[in-house]
């Protein structure tokens, strides 16, 4: 009995004691956490944040960006698919199709072409393709399971090419018709030539700006960085997506890469599409002998990519045949979320169909539908909302008579 008072009257004292050792350490490990977490933080992680809760922003500084790049790749790949799960259906990836419907003789010296007529790569300078061919291929490709048909001509510009214009106008109609994207790259446009193929349906038009301005003369000399831009321009004001990414692997330097996104990143508005292609280079063509691009380097241009513009579709494009499965699973969780199929890629090779379907059935992905479902929707929503103020208005005047 004397021993239990003994210890009743030692307990308090215990007690007190124990939550004051806990409280201290408690705190303490507060604060160390606290600090490690700081410590741990990452630019990738605060624009990520930022992101989430204020949305896409125009005022990129290069720094900036930068900053994101070089934050560290387990960071940068967590934060990038962090934006990409807030701002999109994160396991929906595009399938999409990329046609050449005129083939080589192109009189620029973009060096890393195999379609110019400047360099000895084998591809002879073709004709544009009949439409009876085009539409083939575009029936193949849907019932193959892409819902965005791209037709690519090797062309400076359009100018003075009206009846070969007028062609694709048709195709441009025909493939809409089929309920697809269509989206066209034909070099630089006018005016009138972006209001035409906007009345024609054309989704988008995709013109890549490639490099960054302070690299690009070492690339191409026969276009000039803003009459790339003036393009865009011309496109976005006809409302017409504007689709413009690049290409890594040219030889440029990080600072490069960096300055492609900043030029993007700082459009009025961003590109609706945003294609980041690793260069494969090609025998006798004055990159042939550029070194492939690292799987790293492209998931941090797609996850820089991701969160500097978060509603843009990050298009995994040229040079994904060189990445394994588990490598492009990568990409997507970065925050790709497109990819092209089919054998050819313009002249250069492309995954395999088959495979690409075992990787959606192995990492789950879905197929994304075509965008051209939403705007008819849309068009459909708006012609009832029309429809219902008129007859509002029609019985307000009624009643006022």
């Amino acid at each position: 009995m004397a021993l239990m008072k003994a210890f009743m009257r030692f307990r308090p004292i215990s007690s007190s004691l124990c939550r004051h050792t806990s409280t201290v350490s408690c705190a303490d490990s507060g604060t160390s956490a606290a600090s490690a977490l700081q410590n741990l933080s990452s630019p990738a992680s605060a624009e990520a944040e930022n992101a989430v809760r204020n949305g896409p922003r125009n005022d990129w500084t290069k720094p900036e960006i930068q900053a994101v790049y070089d934050s560290p790749i387990m960071d940068l790949l967590f934060h990038g698919a962090q934006v990409h799960r807030h701002a999109h259906k994160f396991r929906e990836v595009q399938q999409c199709t990329l046609l050449s419907i005129k083939t080589g003789g192109c009189s620029e010296d973009c060096a890393y072409c195999p379609q110019s007529s400047r360099y000895d790569t084998g591809v002879k300078g073709q004709k544009l393709m009949n439409q009876d061919a085009v539409i083939e291929s575009a029936k193949k490709a849907k019932e193959a399971g892409s819902t965005r048909f791209c037709m690519g001509a090797a062309w400076r510009d359009t100018v003075g090419r009206k009846t070969n214009f007028n062609q694709i106008l048709d195709y441009v109609k025909e493939i809409r018709g089929m309920g697809m994207e269509v989206c066209c790259t034909l070099g630089m446009l006018e005016k009138q030539q972006a209001e035409d193929l906007k009345k024609a349906g054309l989704t988008a038009y995709n013109h890549n700006l490639d490099t960054s301005r302070e690299f690009y003369p070492s690339i191409i000399t026969t276009r000039s960085y803003d009459e790339r831009l003036k393009t865009l321009e011309l496109v976005r004001e006809a409302g017409i997506s504007v689709c413009s990414g690049g290409i890594i692997g040219l030889g440029e330097q990080v600072e490069d890469r960096v300055g492609l996104l900043h030029t993007l990143a700082t459009l009025p508005e961003h590109p609706e599409s945003v294609p980041i292609n690793a260069l494969l280079a090609v025998k006798g063509t004055p990159l042939q002998d550029q070194k492939p691009v690292e799987i790293w380097e492209m998931i941090r241009m797609i996850a820089t990519a991701r969160i500097v513009m978060p509603r843009a579709m990050v298009r995994l494009s040229a040079g994904r045949v060189r990445f394994s499965l588990p490598e492009q699973a990568l990409c997507f969780l970065a925050g790709a979320n497109s990819i092209f199929t089919g054998e050819k890629l313009l002249t250069t090779p492309n995954n395999d169909f088959d495979a690409d379907q075992q990787m959606f059935k192995v990492l789950g992905l879905i197929p994304k539908a075509a965008s051209i479902v939403d705007e008819i929707k849309c068009e459909a929503k708006e012609t009832v909302e029309n429809d219902a103020e008129s007859e509002q208005d029609e019985a307000a005047a009624a009643n006022s008579r």
